[in-house]
């Protein structure tokens, strides 16, 4: 393989890249078998096509699983229902090191719909409702300076400058009215737009990457995840403005799950892996691997790296089962993969397995004693283990992606299979693999 053919094979694989469903490398998990369960975009998209009022819907999933493309797409289907679909990467405006408020998200919902470019460019209701936030923000947040002089600077500072969003999003917490001033914002957009004939929905995407508090201390990490239930549980009244709307939320929140479809009239759905594994074992304890998914997984990295550049298609297979399904964790070994390979060569068996043990040692470096006899008992039970004592442990093992989630006809728990020797459980033989791949 050589040096044009690895730099090509690796701009094909970036682990975060959002991949359209036009781009030649998007694979559909979901057609013709549903490797995933019920696919989570047709349920939004029902939900909000059949609705005689408003919904709220929360949506999660592991970073690189593929939501942000699931989010894409659900634009696409809603928008060919007739609906004017905003869908806003609101990551890009919450910062990291202060945990986030309700405010935030009502300030996010609110720049969401503020247009890029120029305001004065907008038609129709679009238009009336860039004035209506610009002077909401430069008379209740006092800018001062340029982003009070230009009339794109509002929507430019805020969302350039996060420290910028945070000052405002907290002096905007100050208003008695807030919810109200940004309610009725909200609501003269979408009752202009149904007029219009194109019913609102806007997707804030990327704010379940912020703020989680995954790089601090035990401590710390629970006040930062604590925040965002207070946010979605405390403050849900006040998350449930009368538009269309779907949030995405970090994983670890699935622990209070009931509590949040309670709030918000929907259950909160989960992106899964793609299931390359049965749930049950066979009768002799050994796992039983999903043929679909393993060929699906294999299929799903030949269009990011051709099966020529494989010394035979069951290297892919092997690479899939070891990620578990997971995306990103494929990429991951065959990035590692790429740079292994030698001049005129190509991806064999003892390359896949070098770059297995290289990602397998990045899981069990943040592997804390403990977490072994959960992960064997989440690997028993298949289940989410509830009790409260392993509350912080079990959403460092979900949020670290040491746990894995499951859909067949009801959601399911698995070890990461990297993980499965520390357990004391066995990977399938590389004989099966090369069958089902042959």
């Amino acid at each position: 393989m050589d040096r044009a053919t690895k730099k090509r094979l690796l701009r094909a694989c970036k682990l975060d890249e959002p991949i359209p469903s036009a781009d030649p490398r998007h694979f559909d998990f979901d057609h013709p078998h549903r490797l995933r369960g019920q696919p989570w975009r047709e349920r939004v998209a029902e939900v909000i096509d059949l609705a005689s009022e408003p919904t709220t819907q929360i949506v999660t999933g592991l970073p690189g699983s593929g939501k942000s493309t699931e989010l894409e797409q659900l634009r696409q289907d809603l928008t060919k229902l007739d609906f004017s679909v905003v869908l806003a990467d609101a990551g890009a405006w919450i910062r990291d090191d202060a945990p986030i408020t309700h405010q935030d998200v009502l300030l996010a919902l609110v720049l969401a719909l503020y247009p890029d470019g120029s305001p004065d460019g907008a038609k129709g209701w679009l238009r009336e409702y860039a004035n209506q936030v610009r002077e909401l923000l430069l008379s209740e947040v006092r800018f001062s300076g340029d982003a009070a002089a230009g009339v794109v600077g509002v929507k430019t500072e805020l969302t350039t400058n996060s420290t910028l969003f945070q000052m405002a999003a907290r002096r905007l917490a100050e208003l008695q009215d807030l919810r109200d001033k940004v309610f009725d914002l909200l609501s003269r957009a979408a009752k202009a737009a149904d007029a219009a004939g194109e019913p609102l929905v806007i997707i804030l995407d990327g704010i379940e990457k912020r703020a989680t508090g995954d790089l601090s201390g035990p401590e710390e990490r629970e006040k930062y995840r604590n925040h965002w239930f207070g946010a979605f549980l405390t403050h849900a009244r006040e998350l449930r403005p009368p538009v269309h709307v779907v949030y995405t939320v970090p994983p670890f929140m699935v622990r209070r799950a009931a509590e949040l479809g309670a709030q918000f009239g929907h259950e909160l759905l989960f992106l899964p892996m793609v299931r390359v594994f049965e749930r049950d074992d066979d009768d002799q304890g050994r796992p039983r691997l999903h043929a679909p998914g393993v060929c699906a997984m294999r299929d799903a990295l030949f269009r990011r790296v051709a099966a020529e550049h494989f010394a035979e298609p069951a290297v892919a297979g092997w690479l899939a089962i070891h990620s578990g399904g997971y995306m990103r964790d494929l990429l991951r070994l065959v990035i590692d993969c790429i740079y292994r390979v030698p001049e005129g060569g190509t991806i064999t068996r003892a390359i896949a397995e070098q770059a297995i043990v290289q990602v397998r040692q990045t899981y069990l470096e943040g592997l804390e004693r403990d977490d072994k006899i959960m992960l064997k008992t989440v690997h028993q039970g298949r289940e989410y283990p509830l009790e409260a004592r392993n509350k912080q442990r079990m959403d460092a093992l979900l949020q670290g992606y040491m746990m894995l989630r499951y859909h067949n006809s009801h959601s399911w728990y698995d070890c990461h299979p990297l993980l499965w020797e520390q357990i004391e459980y066995n990977i399938p033989d590389w004989g099966i693999v090369a069958e089902i791949c042959a």
